[in-house]
């Protein structure tokens, strides 16, 4: 989902006088978790603004940027919380000053942010590289005068829509600014930036550019969810290329992961219930591995249940070829493998009471024993546990 406007931005200024606060206002319509963005702006060599408590210095910069002596900008963000109120600017002494705050909705937080100074009629943007479809962007510059004119007018690019265009109102011998604010919004990831900021009358002039970034914004390459990780309850990731869940790491319940290529569940990483696995390669589930109760596992190829692995109760592998368990392996109460060619039965490996081998029409007769398989060498016995519910029993032992 793209950024948007949030309401009115608001603004204001220290008038025809001086002050040492700055009490400013929350954009009209604004709600938890919007992104405000609040610049401050300082005609004083000297003297500084205090960062108001709960807001974060915009990054890229080192605060305030100056031109020349006088020239001072500061710019800070936050994500707007339930009961916040509008903060208030305190600076170490009574000075010329403004401000402005402008809030954007469905963005994600400050992605990044750059400035350029000049002196003269015009400031340069500064360009920002990989700002990303749906990204908003505020363009904010002010231009001081040590005396003389007041400026009448900050204009920004036609790409931009200006929201902000104010003035200190000192008398012309003072010193007074000019101060603007104007915001784009991007259909296209790209580069953006570069655009001047015009002013009618010469001064010292500071822009800043900020990028407040989609909360929509995905990232399309490949990725790793590492040890401990988990994925939680109605979580998803779906990858176009190989993804790998390492050591320990989950899926937990209701939580998919699906990829078009192999996939790895490493030593004692965990299918949870419910939880869904597929793939449309192969799969192993390797030495201690799990799958847990109602459970399912979904495979066009072959698949492997390695040592000591086990199928939980109602837990189902549904086989268009061959599966092979190897030594050790079992079948839990309820368990199923419905087999559509011989299987195999290894070394002292046991179907346990109420064990379903799918042989339709033939209650309690197991398919793969239908098929005769052969005793492994050295192998002593396989066992059928219990008498099947048809009532048709098999020998013990096979010639």
């Amino acid at each position: 989902m793209a950024v948007s406007l949030v309401g009115t931005p608001t603004s204001g200024n220290t008038a025809a006088g001086t002050s040492n606060t700055l009490v400013t206002t929350l954009p009209s319509g604004w709600a938890a978790g919007d992104v405000a963005v609040l610049v401050g702006h300082l005609s004083g060599g000297t003297l500084n603004m205090s960062t108001p408590a709960g807001w974060t210095p915009l990054p890229g910069s080192s605060w305030p940027v100056t031109e020349g002596s006088s020239s001072r900008m500061y710019a800070w963000s936050r994500v707007l919380q339930s009961g916040d109120s509008a903060p208030t600017i305190a600076i170490n002494g009574a000075m010329t000053g403004g401000w402005s705050m402008t809030a954007f909705r469905d963005g994600s937080g400050v992605a990044q942010a750059a400035t350029s100074t000049a002196s003269g009629t015009a400031v340069t943007l500064p360009t920002l590289a990989g700002v990303g479809a749906g990204s908003a962007l505020l363009a904010a510059a002010h231009v001081r005068v040590a005396s003389g004119a007041i400026p009448t007018n900050l204009s920004p690019d036609a790409a931009y829509t200006e929201v902000v265009d104010q003035a200190t109102g000192r008398i012309t011998s003072s010193a007074n600014l000019r101060m603007e604010a104007a915001y784009r919004l991007t259909s296209s990831a790209g580069s953006y930036g570069g655009d001047a900021v015009t002013s009618d009358v010469t001064g010292s002039m500071v822009g800043v550019l900020v990028e407040v970034a989609s909360a929509s914004q995905a990232y399309t390459g490949d990725a790793t969810v590492s040890a401990t990780a988990t994925l939680g309850p109605g979580a998803g990731v779906t990858r176009p290329a190989a993804a790998t869940l390492t050591g320990l790491a989950s899926v937990s319940a209701a939580a998919s992961r699906t990829t078009a290529a192999g996939v790895i569940l490493p030593a004692t990483a965990t299918l949870a219930p419910a939880a869904l696995r597929t793939t449309l390669a192969s799969a192993t589930l390797a030495a201690t591995a799990t799958l847990t109760s109602t459970a399912g596992a979904g495979r066009p190829a072959g698949a492997l249940l390695d040592v000591t692995a086990s199928l939980a109760a109602a837990g189902t592998i549904d086989r268009p070829a061959a599966v092979a368990l190897h030594a050790d392996v079992a079948l839990a109460a309820g368990a199923a493998i419905e087999e559509r060619v011989a299987a195999t039965v290894a070394a002292i490996a046991d179907l346990t009471a109420s064990a379903d081998e799918g042989g339709a029409g033939q209650p309690g007769v197991l398919a793969a024993f239908r098929a005769r398989p052969q005793l492994a060498a050295g192998t002593a016995t396989a066992t059928l546990t219990a008498t099947s519910a048809g009532g048709v029993l098999r020998p013990t032992v096979w010639p």
